[in-house]
Protein backbone atom coordinates (compact mmCIF):
# COMPACT_ATOMS: atom_id res chain seq x y z
CA UNK A 1 0.00 0.00 0.00
CA UNK A 2 1.56 3.33 -1.18
CA UNK A 3 0.33 7.19 -1.18
CA UNK A 4 1.86 9.94 -3.54
CA UNK A 5 1.19 13.43 -3.55
CA UNK A 6 0.65 15.16 -7.17
CA UNK A 7 0.52 17.95 -8.90
CA UNK A 8 -1.71 18.82 -11.26
CA UNK A 9 -1.13 21.72 -13.15
CA UNK A 10 -4.52 24.45 -13.31
CA UNK A 11 -5.10 27.27 -15.87
CA UNK A 12 -3.79 29.92 -14.67
CA UNK A 13 0.31 29.51 -15.44
CA UNK A 14 2.55 28.77 -12.63
CA UNK A 15 -0.28 27.23 -10.35
CA UNK A 16 -0.59 23.46 -9.24
CA UNK A 17 -3.24 21.40 -7.41
CA UNK A 18 -2.24 18.70 -5.28
CA UNK A 19 -3.91 15.14 -5.14
CA UNK A 20 -3.29 12.00 -3.36
CA UNK A 21 -3.01 8.68 -5.22
CA UNK A 22 -3.64 6.01 -3.04
CA UNK A 23 -3.30 2.03 -3.51
CA UNK A 24 -3.92 -1.18 -1.54
CA UNK A 25 -5.09 -4.56 -2.08
CA UNK A 26 -5.68 -4.03 -5.79
CA UNK A 27 -7.48 -1.05 -5.03
CA UNK A 28 -6.55 2.79 -6.51
CA UNK A 29 -8.45 5.82 -5.63
CA UNK A 30 -7.47 9.73 -5.87
CA UNK A 31 -7.96 12.86 -2.92
CA UNK A 32 -8.17 16.32 -3.82
CA UNK A 33 -6.36 17.66 -0.98
CA UNK A 34 -7.80 21.52 -1.74
CA UNK A 35 -4.19 22.76 -0.93
CA UNK A 36 -2.49 24.84 -4.00
CA UNK A 37 0.81 25.88 -4.96
CA UNK A 38 1.14 29.45 -6.52
CA UNK A 39 3.33 30.75 -9.07
CA UNK A 40 6.54 32.01 -7.17
CA UNK A 41 7.92 34.65 -9.77
CA UNK A 42 10.58 35.08 -7.26
CA UNK A 43 8.55 36.33 -4.49
CA UNK A 44 10.31 34.89 -1.41
CA UNK A 45 6.95 35.07 0.62
CA UNK A 46 5.10 33.12 -1.61
CA UNK A 47 7.65 30.64 -1.85
CA UNK A 48 7.75 30.16 2.05
CA UNK A 49 4.19 29.84 1.76
CA UNK A 50 3.86 27.02 -0.98
CA UNK A 51 6.76 25.06 1.58
CA UNK A 52 4.36 25.27 4.11
CA UNK A 53 1.35 23.97 1.66
CA UNK A 54 3.80 21.14 0.54
CA UNK A 55 4.90 20.27 4.28
CA UNK A 56 0.56 19.95 4.66
CA UNK A 57 0.53 18.10 2.00
CA UNK A 58 3.36 15.74 3.09
CA UNK A 59 1.76 15.02 7.26
CA UNK A 60 -1.69 14.48 5.03
CA UNK A 61 0.03 11.56 3.06
CA UNK A 62 1.86 10.47 5.76
CA UNK A 63 -1.41 10.46 7.95
CA UNK A 64 -3.41 8.29 4.78
CA UNK A 65 -0.49 5.63 4.81
CA UNK A 66 -1.27 5.11 8.57
CA UNK A 67 -4.88 4.81 7.99
CA UNK A 68 -4.59 2.13 5.38
CA UNK A 69 -1.15 0.41 6.97
CA UNK A 70 -4.15 0.04 10.32
CA UNK A 71 -7.10 -1.49 8.23
CA UNK A 72 -7.56 -5.29 9.32
CA UNK A 73 -10.04 -6.53 7.06
CA UNK A 74 -8.97 -5.29 3.34
CA UNK A 75 -9.52 -1.94 2.05
CA UNK A 76 -12.62 0.08 0.98
CA UNK A 77 -12.79 3.36 -1.20
CA UNK A 78 -13.55 5.84 1.71
CA UNK A 79 -16.88 7.43 1.18
CA UNK A 80 -15.22 10.74 2.20
CA UNK A 81 -12.09 11.82 3.15
CA UNK A 82 -11.33 14.51 5.50
CA UNK A 83 -8.17 17.13 5.15
CA UNK A 84 -7.90 17.44 9.29
CA UNK A 85 -9.47 17.08 12.20
CA UNK A 86 -11.69 20.50 12.05
CA UNK A 87 -13.10 19.56 8.58
CA UNK A 88 -14.47 16.75 10.20
CA UNK A 89 -15.59 18.67 12.98
CA UNK A 90 -17.52 21.08 10.72
CA UNK A 91 -19.79 18.02 9.40
CA UNK A 92 -20.80 17.04 12.84
CA UNK A 93 -21.98 20.97 12.91
CA UNK A 94 -23.69 20.68 9.87
CA UNK A 95 -25.78 17.54 11.15
CA UNK A 96 -26.13 19.67 14.47
CA UNK A 97 -27.38 22.73 12.10
CA UNK A 98 -29.98 20.72 10.54
CA UNK A 99 -31.35 19.21 13.55
CA UNK A 100 -30.84 22.52 15.40
CA UNK A 101 -30.30 20.67 18.63
CA UNK A 102 -27.71 22.88 20.71
CA UNK A 103 -26.74 23.78 17.59
CA UNK A 104 -25.54 27.46 19.35
CA UNK A 105 -22.89 25.70 21.52
CA UNK A 106 -21.66 23.27 18.93
CA UNK A 107 -21.12 26.82 16.66
CA UNK A 108 -19.25 27.99 19.62
CA UNK A 109 -16.75 25.21 20.25
CA UNK A 110 -16.52 25.16 16.16
CA UNK A 111 -14.88 28.31 16.56
CA UNK A 112 -13.07 27.92 19.76
CA UNK A 113 -11.52 24.99 17.81
CA UNK A 114 -10.51 26.75 15.14
CA UNK A 115 -9.04 29.83 17.32
CA UNK A 116 -7.05 26.87 19.01
CA UNK A 117 -5.47 25.70 15.80
CA UNK A 118 -7.20 25.93 12.29
CA UNK A 119 -5.60 22.71 11.05
CA UNK A 120 -5.35 19.47 13.53
CA UNK A 121 -4.81 16.40 11.79
CA UNK A 122 -5.55 12.84 13.02
CA UNK A 123 -2.23 12.05 13.98
CA UNK A 124 -2.09 15.20 16.58
CA UNK A 125 -5.72 13.80 18.33
CA UNK A 126 -3.53 12.77 21.27
CA UNK A 127 -3.93 13.33 25.09
CA UNK A 128 -1.66 15.83 25.08
CA UNK A 129 -3.46 17.96 22.43
CA UNK A 130 -7.05 16.96 24.36
CA UNK A 131 -5.16 18.66 27.43
CA UNK A 132 -3.87 21.85 25.84
CA UNK A 133 -7.12 22.07 24.26
CA UNK A 134 -8.49 22.06 27.51
CA UNK A 135 -6.73 24.40 29.25
CA UNK A 136 -7.02 26.65 26.23
CA UNK A 137 -10.96 26.48 27.12
CA UNK A 138 -10.46 26.80 30.87
CA UNK A 139 -8.38 30.51 29.55
CA UNK A 140 -11.01 31.57 28.16
CA UNK A 141 -13.96 30.87 29.71
CA UNK A 142 -16.10 30.19 32.58
CA UNK A 143 -15.48 27.17 34.21
CA UNK A 144 -19.23 25.63 33.22
CA UNK A 145 -18.71 26.76 29.92
CA UNK A 146 -15.33 25.17 29.07
CA UNK A 147 -16.64 22.11 30.68
CA UNK A 148 -19.60 21.76 28.03
CA UNK A 149 -18.02 22.95 25.11
CA UNK A 150 -14.92 20.11 26.28
CA UNK A 151 -17.80 17.80 26.52
CA UNK A 152 -18.72 18.23 23.03
CA UNK A 153 -15.06 18.10 21.99
CA UNK A 154 -14.55 14.33 23.44
CA UNK A 155 -17.83 14.07 21.65
CA UNK A 156 -16.50 14.62 18.31
CA UNK A 157 -13.41 12.54 18.98
CA UNK A 158 -15.03 9.36 19.94
CA UNK A 159 -17.10 9.88 16.63
CA UNK A 160 -13.60 9.80 15.40
CA UNK A 161 -12.78 7.04 16.47
CA UNK A 162 -15.81 4.84 15.63
CA UNK A 163 -15.55 5.77 12.10
CA UNK A 164 -12.07 4.72 12.32
CA UNK A 165 -10.67 8.01 11.53
CA UNK A 166 -8.00 7.65 14.38
CA UNK A 167 -6.08 4.09 15.89
CA UNK A 168 -6.56 5.03 19.28
CA UNK A 169 -9.37 6.49 21.39
CA UNK A 170 -7.72 9.47 23.60
CA UNK A 171 -11.13 10.63 24.61
CA UNK A 172 -11.30 7.49 26.92
CA UNK A 173 -8.76 8.60 29.00
CA UNK A 174 -8.55 12.63 29.24
CA UNK A 175 -10.98 13.63 32.95
CA UNK A 176 -13.83 15.97 32.13
CA UNK A 177 -13.75 19.30 33.30
CA UNK A 178 -15.48 19.19 36.21
CA UNK A 179 -18.47 21.88 36.12
CA UNK A 180 -18.90 24.34 39.60
CA UNK A 181 -21.83 24.66 41.32
CA UNK A 182 -23.41 28.28 41.04
CA UNK A 183 -26.14 30.66 42.28
CA UNK A 184 -29.67 30.68 40.58
CA UNK A 185 -31.21 33.87 41.83
CA UNK A 186 -35.11 33.87 41.77
CA UNK A 187 -37.86 35.87 43.15
CA UNK A 188 -40.04 35.04 45.98
CA UNK A 189 -44.15 34.93 45.92
CA UNK A 190 -43.86 38.11 47.98
CA UNK A 191 -41.43 39.91 45.18
CA UNK A 192 -43.35 38.61 41.87
CA UNK A 193 -46.48 40.55 43.71
CA UNK A 194 -44.28 43.78 44.12
CA UNK A 195 -43.18 43.80 40.54
CA UNK A 196 -47.44 43.12 39.87
CA UNK A 197 -47.63 46.37 41.56
CA UNK A 198 -44.53 48.34 40.19
CA UNK A 199 -44.43 50.71 36.87
CA UNK A 200 -42.07 49.12 34.00
CA UNK A 201 -41.18 51.06 31.24
CA UNK A 202 -42.51 48.30 28.68
CA UNK A 203 -45.23 47.04 29.32
CA UNK A 204 -44.55 43.80 27.01
CA UNK A 205 -41.48 43.21 28.87
CA UNK A 206 -43.69 43.09 32.38
CA UNK A 207 -46.12 41.31 30.55
CA UNK A 208 -44.07 38.54 29.01
CA UNK A 209 -41.15 38.52 32.75
CA UNK A 210 -44.47 37.67 34.43
CA UNK A 211 -45.42 35.20 31.94
CA UNK A 212 -42.17 33.68 32.37
CA UNK A 213 -43.01 33.48 36.30
CA UNK A 214 -45.85 32.08 35.84
CA UNK A 215 -45.06 29.44 33.22
CA UNK A 216 -40.91 28.61 33.32
CA UNK A 217 -40.74 29.37 29.39
CA UNK A 218 -37.58 30.90 28.70
CA UNK A 219 -36.96 34.27 26.65
CA UNK A 220 -36.38 32.71 23.34
CA UNK A 221 -39.75 30.69 23.77
CA UNK A 222 -41.72 33.37 24.83
CA UNK A 223 -40.35 35.63 22.24
CA UNK A 224 -41.41 33.19 19.38
CA UNK A 225 -44.93 32.03 20.32
CA UNK A 226 -47.71 32.37 18.15
CA UNK A 227 -51.05 32.20 18.55
CA UNK A 228 -51.85 29.31 17.06
CA UNK A 229 -49.42 27.17 19.79
CA UNK A 230 -52.21 28.60 22.33
CA UNK A 231 -54.60 26.28 22.56
CA UNK A 232 -57.75 25.27 24.95
CA UNK A 233 -58.35 21.73 26.01
CA UNK A 234 -61.22 20.92 28.19
CA UNK A 235 -61.53 24.14 29.59
CA UNK A 236 -57.78 24.00 30.47
CA UNK A 237 -55.14 26.97 28.39
CA UNK A 238 -52.16 24.64 26.71
CA UNK A 239 -48.81 26.43 25.16
CA UNK A 240 -48.37 23.09 22.30
CA UNK A 241 -44.87 24.28 21.06
CA UNK A 242 -41.72 23.09 19.89
CA UNK A 243 -38.28 24.27 22.42
CA UNK A 244 -35.73 26.91 20.30
CA UNK A 245 -33.03 25.09 22.58
CA UNK A 246 -33.73 21.26 21.96
CA UNK A 247 -35.86 21.28 19.39
CA UNK A 248 -38.27 19.09 21.49
CA UNK A 249 -42.31 19.45 21.19
CA UNK A 250 -43.74 20.35 24.71
CA UNK A 251 -47.75 20.47 26.12
CA UNK A 252 -47.52 22.87 28.65
CA UNK A 253 -51.04 23.83 30.66
CA UNK A 254 -50.80 27.31 31.95
CA UNK A 255 -52.77 29.22 34.67
CA UNK A 256 -55.34 31.51 34.37
CA UNK A 257 -52.87 34.32 35.56
CA UNK A 258 -50.41 33.55 32.49
CA UNK A 259 -53.49 33.48 30.49
CA UNK A 260 -55.01 37.48 31.35
CA UNK A 261 -50.80 38.30 30.59
CA UNK A 262 -51.14 37.12 26.99
CA UNK A 263 -54.08 39.70 26.29
CA UNK A 264 -56.52 39.66 23.59
CA UNK A 265 -56.03 36.78 20.95
CA UNK A 266 -54.80 37.96 17.67
CA UNK A 267 -54.39 35.73 14.28
CA UNK A 268 -52.60 32.71 14.64
CA UNK A 269 -49.53 33.66 12.98
CA UNK A 270 -49.22 37.04 15.06
CA UNK A 271 -46.80 37.02 18.33
CA UNK A 272 -48.31 36.63 21.51
CA UNK A 273 -46.17 39.26 22.99
CA UNK A 274 -45.30 41.56 19.94
CA UNK A 275 -42.74 44.39 20.76
CA UNK A 276 -40.49 42.04 22.81
CA UNK A 277 -37.36 42.25 21.82
CA UNK A 278 -33.27 41.46 23.14
CA UNK A 279 -31.67 44.56 23.93
CA UNK A 280 -29.91 47.08 25.94
CA UNK A 281 -33.04 48.94 26.14
CA UNK A 282 -35.39 45.99 27.49
CA UNK A 283 -32.17 44.59 30.18
CA UNK A 284 -32.26 48.13 31.85
CA UNK A 285 -35.95 48.60 31.99
CA UNK A 286 -35.94 45.41 33.73
CA UNK A 287 -33.30 46.33 36.00
CA UNK A 288 -34.91 49.74 36.64
CA UNK A 289 -38.34 48.05 37.25
CA UNK A 290 -37.15 45.35 39.76
CA UNK A 291 -35.44 48.45 41.73
CA UNK A 292 -38.79 50.31 41.93
CA UNK A 293 -40.24 47.13 43.34
CA UNK A 294 -37.75 47.08 45.61
CA UNK A 295 -36.05 44.23 45.09
CA UNK A 296 -31.76 44.44 44.98
CA UNK A 297 -31.11 40.96 43.46
CA UNK A 298 -29.44 40.87 40.15
CA UNK A 299 -32.44 39.73 38.02
CA UNK A 300 -32.18 38.69 34.38
CA UNK A 301 -35.12 37.61 32.29
CA UNK A 302 -34.20 33.60 32.99
CA UNK A 303 -34.55 34.28 36.49
CA UNK A 304 -38.39 33.84 35.52
CA UNK A 305 -37.92 30.61 34.67
CA UNK A 306 -35.94 29.81 37.94
CA UNK A 307 -38.82 31.88 39.78
CA UNK A 308 -41.38 29.08 38.10
CA UNK A 309 -39.61 26.08 39.16
CA UNK A 310 -39.22 27.37 42.79
CA UNK A 311 -42.58 28.34 43.48
CA UNK A 312 -43.93 24.58 41.84
CA UNK A 313 -41.81 23.07 44.59
CA UNK A 314 -42.32 25.48 47.64
CA UNK A 315 -46.20 25.31 46.66
CA UNK A 316 -45.54 20.72 46.83
CA UNK A 317 -45.63 20.32 43.41
CA UNK A 318 -43.23 16.90 42.83
CA UNK A 319 -39.74 17.25 41.19
CA UNK A 320 -40.47 15.55 38.58
CA UNK A 321 -43.86 17.14 37.81
CA UNK A 322 -41.66 20.24 37.74
CA UNK A 323 -39.40 18.74 35.66
CA UNK A 324 -41.44 17.98 32.87
CA UNK A 325 -42.92 21.63 33.26
CA UNK A 326 -40.15 23.15 32.30
CA UNK A 327 -39.28 20.84 29.56
CA UNK A 328 -36.05 18.85 30.86
CA UNK A 329 -34.65 15.86 29.66
CA UNK A 330 -32.89 14.80 32.80
CA UNK A 331 -33.92 14.53 36.25
CA UNK A 332 -30.48 15.75 37.36
CA UNK A 333 -30.94 19.12 35.76
CA UNK A 334 -34.34 19.86 37.89
CA UNK A 335 -32.34 18.94 40.69
CA UNK A 336 -30.51 22.31 40.98
CA UNK A 337 -33.85 23.99 41.83
CA UNK A 338 -34.38 21.66 44.57
CA UNK A 339 -30.70 22.51 46.43
CA UNK A 340 -32.32 26.18 46.23
CA UNK A 341 -35.61 24.62 47.53
CA UNK A 342 -33.29 23.19 50.70
CA UNK A 343 -31.77 26.66 50.91
CA UNK A 344 -34.91 28.06 51.48
CA UNK A 345 -35.81 25.58 53.98
CA UNK A 346 -32.66 25.91 56.43
CA UNK A 347 -33.64 29.58 56.28
CA UNK A 348 -36.83 28.59 57.40
CA UNK A 349 -35.36 26.73 60.43
CA UNK A 350 -33.16 29.76 61.24
CA UNK A 351 -36.56 31.59 62.02
CA UNK A 352 -37.47 29.83 64.62
CA UNK A 353 -37.51 31.49 68.14
CA UNK A 354 -34.29 29.91 70.18
CA UNK A 355 -35.83 28.11 73.17
CA UNK A 356 -33.58 27.40 76.55
CA UNK A 357 -33.27 23.77 76.82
Amino acid sequence: MTAYTRKRPLKEKGKFALYLDLFAHGKQWQENLKLYLEPEKGNPTIKQMNKQTLAIAEKVRVERLHQLQNESFGIKKPTKMYLSFNTFFLELWEERKRTGVNFATWDSVYKQLNNFNKKILFTEITERLMEEFKAYLLKKLHQNSASQYFNIFKHSVHEAYRRKLIKDNPAETVKFIKEVETHREYLTKEEIERLIEADCRYDVLKRAFLFSCFTGLRWSDINKLTWKEIREVDGVHHIIYSQKKTKHSEVLPISDSAVKLMGERKEDEDRVFSGLRYSAYMNTALLQWCIRAGITKHITFHCGRHSNAILLLNNGVDIYTVSKMLGHRELKTTSVYAKVLNNTKIEAVNKLPAFRV
